[in-house]
């Protein structure tokens, strides 16, 4: 035994820690870092579904009216109607402008699973994950599909599908002039949407 407690002491001289410094918190990894870093990542992982569009598109971190109408683009990887869409406003500076100037837009890719604050104002504040956005509150079952809501986020017009650009133009104008203000009804209002589109 006595062998066996100097070969120990002998080793622990000879490979031990020799270092006179203090040994605390600091010296050993939480894991915490790299912990942040890879909830950072997810969190960001759908930005690359509007790359090009950032200064149209913003964050789905926090999502807001912003005192605009809001415009929800939900879509997926491998879409081809999603890029067609998002190709239609990066060759039209024209629409790149109505949609900044009168909604708060923004890009759900519903290939992750990302979470949200929904802050429309004190009293409807929620985190929420893409997943319930998509499956259980706005039930989407084809990409793109766009949510059009009022500046207080309530639900004006659900449209499924690729919509094109003079179309989309016109959904925009529709919605800015306020003419769906006198409908009682979701049907109505698609009524008159209808009209308008059809109207030259």
């Amino acid at each position: 035994m006595k062998v066996f407690l100097s070969l120990l002491i002998l080793l622990f001289s000879l490979f031990g820690c020799k270092n006179d410094r203090k040994i605390d918190s600091d010296t050993f990894s939480m894991g915490t870092e790299l912990q942040q870093e890879t909830k950072d990542a997810i969190q960001n992982l759908d930005k690359k579904s509007y790359v090009g569009l950032e200064h149209i598109f913003q964050d789905t971190s926090v999502i807001k009216t912003n005192g605009k109408y809001l415009m929800l683009v939900f879509g997926k990887n491998n879409c081809t109607y999603c890029e067609k869409f998002k190709e239609d406003i990066k060759n039209s500076q024209a629409l790149q402008n109505q949609i900044t100037k009168d909604f708060s837009p923004y890009y759900i890719n519903i290939s992750y699973d990302k979470d949200h604050l929904f802050d429309l104002g004190e009293i409807h504040q929620a985190n929420i994950k893409t997943s319930q956005l998509s499956n259980s509150i706005y039930k989407i079952q084809v990409t793109p599909t766009i949510i059009f809501g009022d500046n207080n986020g309530k639900t004006i017009f659900e449209i499924p599908g690729y919509i094109e650009q003079h179309n989309f133009s016109k959904i925009l104008e529709f919605i800015t002039s306020r003419q769906w203000e006198n409908s009682t009804n979701g049907k109505e209002r698609m009524k008159l949407l209808q009209n308008y589109l059809n109207k030259e």
